[in-house]
């Protein structure tokens, strides 16, 4: 499953299938997933201008909706590439229903509920387990550790447990994923011309190093622009370099 779409799992009330966010929030968040994730697959990466250029080919799996992000958001600062279109949350959301994951409310059909409840709590259990465990998880789940902090989600999905506690040890997996080479421990130059060598051409190396990282350095910011008045949004957006 992708972070995107565990994200919008962890995101939906499942009593009144309505969001814990704010709704204009959820399009962004979720493309903020989607962003994280093709950086850390390598297939997008940031060249020395700070623009979101091709990366790895083969690298989304064929996943469409990973696919269509990635062209969207190419020739794009990160900034400006968390700007997205709600088609790609509802893609997701349709994704989830056909998978017999999600259903939509009877009367309030805008509405989302869960149909199977165990893909959700799997998430739930697996993020809880990484913040109550002292040692490095995954990659892939820190990742979505680090996007549920950055949402300040953690009381509200976790409410039985003391939140300091939980926050401390989400904002430390956060800092491992920025500094920490296990998470990443090759650069997009080797991961290149190891792709090139198999395949017999002589393929691109990108200055991707780090590419993740910088993604994740944004994600607070972008997610809290997202929840504020509009009217305090440009005067913010007036003050960032």
């Amino acid at each position: 499953m992708l972070l995107g779409e565990e994200l919008i799992l962890l995101l939906l009330d499942d009593e009144k299938g309505t969001w814990l966010v704010r709704r204009r929030a959820v399009p962004r968040a979720v493309r903020v997933a989607l962003l994280v994730e093709l950086l850390a697959r390598r297939t997008v990466a940031l060249d020395d201008h700070g623009v979101l250029v091709a990366g790895l080919s083969g690298t989304t799996g064929g996943d469409q909706v990973l696919e269509r992000a990635a062209r969207d958001v190419q020739g794009k600062q990160v900034i400006a590439a968390t700007d997205a279109p709600d088609r790609e949350l509802q893609a997701l959301l349709r994704r989830l229903r056909d998978r017999g994951v999600l259903r939509r409310h009877l009367v309030r059909r805008r509405r989302h509920l869960p149909r199977d409840h165990q893909p959700e709590a799997a998430v739930r259990t697996r993020v809880l387990r990484a913040l109550q465990v002292e040692r490095r998880p995954d990659r892939h789940t820190a990742l979505l550790v680090a996007l549920v902090h950055e949402l300040n989600l953690l009381d509200r999905l976790f409410p039985e447990h003391d939140h300091r506690t939980l926050s401390a040890r989400a904002a430390a997996i956060t800092q491992q994923l920025r500094e920490d080479q296990h998470y990443f421990p090759t650069t997009l130059q080797q991961d290149a011309s190891a792709q090139a060598r198999a395949a017999g051409d002589p393929g691109s190396t990108l200055d991707g190093i780090g590419a993740a990282f910088e993604a994740l350095e944004v994600v607070g910011a972008v997610l809290e622009l997202a929840t504020l008045p509009l009217r305090v949004v440009g005067r913010i957006l007036q003050e960032l370099p």
